[in-house]
């Protein structure tokens, strides 16, 4: 109880100053002028939803090489945590992201923290092809490459057996989908065991500002579904998919709201430039296993009660089992 209370204090003190930041920033971006990054409506049907979202994240990404942040960071570390204690829990050893992204600044690394504990590739599919390219990329780089393998699919029509893989799973994609349900009843088909879906939290009070900021920079909202972005319309997803509940739970807690795609490196980089530092957090950046500050927000997360994570989490999960009659 000590440990949550004081977690708690030291969590909302961080978050008081970040949060001006972020605002800051928020303000700074509205005024600017600039045209948003996103600027085509968002397609009705999924695959061309998905296929628009993830290219558009490489167009961002891509003058950043690979860099987005201590934020992102942060939040690879945590999806990577969890993936590696479920891997565990539940003997995973073979393995599917459908549809794989970059929503993590760089393409195809959701699910590089699987790769050592498989005994078979992971699969990684998206519609875009793009995509998938910039992914094996990614997976090579880490020298990986012949441990993963690529399909280019839609969602609700992969190319894999009934109950070929122990793990189905995606980041952030459940809510862009125009079926959830029949997105997740595919992803049940290909699972023998566990079906696991990360999404965004409604919760987050940065959810509302990002509203605001597509509403006033007159860009398509393109972060889909709020009803999937709730714990309990997960749930009810997954029940209509015939997937059995087995956990619920809030990942990536950093104690400032979630900016989602609303850029903040370029305004980091000035401030940081202040301290004579650098804001060097990519993939392969051995220094950013040192930062006292991720020790921090790791201590936090670590220690912060259910409650409060569910309230303030940047992200929330739901975890299912797949069934005989699925």
């Amino acid at each position: 109880m000590l440990r949550q209370s004081a977690a708690i204090v030291l969590w909302m003190l961080l978050n008081i100053p970040l949060n001006i930041f972020v605002l800051f920033v928020f303000i700074r971006q509205v005024l600017s002028g600039r045209k948003p990054a996103i600027a085509e409506p968002v397609p009705e049907e999924s695959d061309a939803r998905i296929r628009l979202f993830v290219e558009n994240n490489l167009k961002y990404m891509a003058p950043r090489q690979g860099d987005e942040g201590l934020g992102t960071k942060y939040e690879r570390m945590m999806v990577d945590g969890l993936l590696c204690r479920l891997a565990s829990q539940y003997g995973i050893k073979s393995a599917l992201e459908s549809p794989a992204d970059g929503i993590t600044g760089i393409p195809g690394a959701n699910s590089l923290a699987l790769a050592d504990g498989l005994s078979r590739p992971m699969d990684l599919t998206n519609p875009s092809r793009l995509l998938l390219t910039e992914a094996r990329a990614t997976w090579r780089g880490r020298g990986l490459g012949h441990k993963v393998r690529l399909s280019q699919c839609g969602v609700a029509a992969l190319p894999f057996p009934d109950r070929s893989r122990q793990l189905c799973w995606s980041f952030c994609m459940l809510e862009k989908m125009k079926d959830p349900v029949l997105y997740l009843k595919e992803l049940s088909r290909v699972s023998s065991n566990i079906v696991l879906m990360v999404t965004i939290n409604n919760n987050n009070m940065g959810n509302a500002w990002h509203r605001w900021y597509h509403a006033i920079r007159k860009a398509p909202w393109d972060h889909g579904n709020i009803a999937m972005t709730q714990k309990a319309g997960i749930i009810k997803a997954f029940t209509e998919a015939g997937l059995q509940v087995l956990e619920a739970g809030a990942v990536d807690v950093p104690p400032s709201m979630d900016t989602q795609d609303m850029p903040l490196k370029d305004d980091i980089d000035r401030v940081v430039r202040l301290f004579g530092k650098r804001w060097e957090w990519g993939l392969n950046n051995k220094v950013e296993n040192k930062s006292g500050l991720l020790d921090c927000f790791c201590w936090l997360e670590a220690n912060l009660p259910s409650w409060f994570k569910n309230l303030n989490a940047h992200h929330i999960y739901v975890v299912g089992k797949a069934t005989d009659g699925t």
